[in-house]
């Protein structure tokens, strides 16, 4: 990922210590955009990091002079969308950065004696809102998905990336994706909209934002079959614009062994679920079974909550929990296979396939006749579960050297599709692995450069000192600091790749 594309006006005043940048701020109301005074922006910090779950966070606070009026202004008020813009100058060397809301506390306004009015705003991303389940409908509701690829712009009906944000009201055309045609079989989706985008974006060392363009991104793939993972450097600090930095080791992300653990869902050929077969069984007039040739208990097709349970084999011959079942015998093909002693068949009561998709509901009858049933079936295709499935890799010399450090790895999204010529869930294990071995360590930088395209994900050039050249690092984590009165601060986590 690049550093955000500056127009030429302001990328000519990011070095120039002459420029002071200072920040204005569009509240988004309801008559149109309203800037606020400049001179009322005390304070704006906003910040942007990637979180444990895989997606990326957007934040901020604002100190504003004066007070803003909750009670003469309803639209003062939480979930109220805010634009945070960066200048230098004048309105041709802007940057809008930031698209943040007003979170659930409001305008705080606060008075001190008669003079000190000030008002605070904590500002969020549309990410809190995706991740709020009260305000998704249906969000109890877990959703069941077959044969999704991961994310597609042309297909979003079969995209992930667009079902899931759909779940939290956002629609294909404000949403922002790459490519990955990865098919995933199974996957029941059950969490806030923005968890489970976060689980696919981890999944697939992706970028999941709220951003500042579309809705919603999810982008930056190195698995992106059509567009070509981009890991360019897109600015560089030297020790002349660094102001002050910390070195900190990342040994908790170091392990030499990767687990790659989930359940495997494989696609079966058509084959036979579920079949009903006993020795001989007559019926009375109560449908009351008897078994002429054994004293056999077992249940017997009755009861109107008779659950038929799927199973399927896998390749290996071995019988398998099936979790999806579809293109299933008709009842006409149910009653047609059934073999019985004698002419008469039972009468089908229910024969229901379409509530459950890993077991059905069968009831039947005898229709005053007596019925001797020796086998009932039903076929059809299915999904299987392989529970506990696990891809290890390791390196035998960085074990040998540091003892075996071993890092488990678990995941609903990933796919046995290849890529590259092997299994993606092989080559993500592979993949982590070398990330978690080539853990180098990071740094907190400042800075007096405003770096304001900086984006989470970034790849940047610092230099420490003149003797120690240039090292590579990735953006973890930016902090931008804007005071009235003091100077402009830029403070970056970074890792070293």
């Amino acid at each position: 990922m690049r550093f955000y594309e500056l127009p030429p006006e302001v990328e000519t005043k990011i070095r120039d210590v002459d420029s002071r940048p200072f920040v204005r701020v569009v509240l988004e109301l309801s008559s149109g955009d309203v800037y606020l005074p400049d001179s009322d922006i005390l304070e704006c910090v906003t910040s942007s990091y990637k979180t444990e779950a895989g997606g990326i966070v957007n934040c901020g606070e604002l100190v504003l002079r004066g007070i803003y009026d909750i009670e003469n202004n309803s639209e003062y008020a939480p979930g109220l969308g805010i634009q945070i813009w960066f200048c230098f100058g004048n309105r041709e060397t802007t940057f809008y950065r930031f698209h943040l809301f007003v979170d659930d506390n409001g305008f705080q306004i606060q008075e001190t004696g008669f003079l000190d009015k000030t008002t605070k705003i904590r500002l969020i991303d549309l990410s809190s809102k995706l991740d709020d389940t009260k305000l998704q409908r249906n969000w109890t509701d877990a959703q069941t998905v077959v044969h999704a690829c991961v994310c597609s712009k042309l297909d979003p009906h079969e995209s992930l990336v667009h079902i899931i944000a759909a779940r939290g009201g956002i629609t294909p055309l404000e949403i922002n994706c790459g490519t990955l045609l990865f098919d995933v079989p199974y996957v029941v989706i059950a969490g806030s909209a923005w968890k489970e985008l976060c689980a696919l974006a981890k999944a697939y060392d992706a970028v999941v934002e709220c951003g500042k363009d579309l809705t919603i991104s999810f982008i930056e793939s190195p698995y992106d079959g059509e567009k070509e993972f981009n890991d360019d450097s897109g600015f560089c600090l030297t020790e002349n614009e660094i102001t002050h930095y910390r070195f900190f080791n990342n040994n908790d992300k170091y392990a030499n062994n990767i687990r790659l653990k989930y359940t495997r869902y494989v696609q079966t050929e058509r084959q036979e679920l579920w079949n009903y077969s006993d020795a001989p069984v007559w019926y009375d007039e109560d449908m009351q079974p008897y078994y002429p040739f054994t004293d056999d208990n077992r249940a017997i097709i009755k009861d109107n909550d008779y659950e038929a349970i799927y199973t399927a084999k896998n390749e290996e011959g071995k019988t398998r929990n099936v979790v999806f079942a579809d293109q299933l015998d008709s009842e006409e093909d149910f009653i047609e296979a059934m073999e019985v002693t004698g002419e008469d068949k039972p009468v089908v009561i229910q024969y229901d396939t379409t509530t459950f998709k890993d077991r059905a509901i069968v009831q039947l009858g005898r229709d005053g006749n007596l019925i001797g049933l020796r086998k009932a079936s039903i076929s059809g295709h299915a999904i299987i579960s392989e529970t506990n499935y696990s891809i290890f890799v390791k390196d035998d010399n960085e074990i040998a050297a540091k003892g075996q450090i071993v890092k488990n790895v678990t995941s609903k999204y990933l796919s046995d599709d290849l890529f590259e010529g092997e299994p993606f869930c092989q080559r993500r294990a592979k993949d982590l692995l070398q990330e978690c071995i080539n853990c180098k360590g990071g740094y907190y930088l400042t800075t007096f450069i405003p770096l304001i395209h900086a984006r989470v994900g970034a790849f940047m050039d610092i230099r420490l000192n003149a003797q120690s050249g240039f090292k590579k690092v990735r953006i973890d984590e930016l902090t931008f600091r804007y005071k009235k009165d003091d100077a402009f601060s830029s403070e970056i986590w970074v890792t070293r790749v």
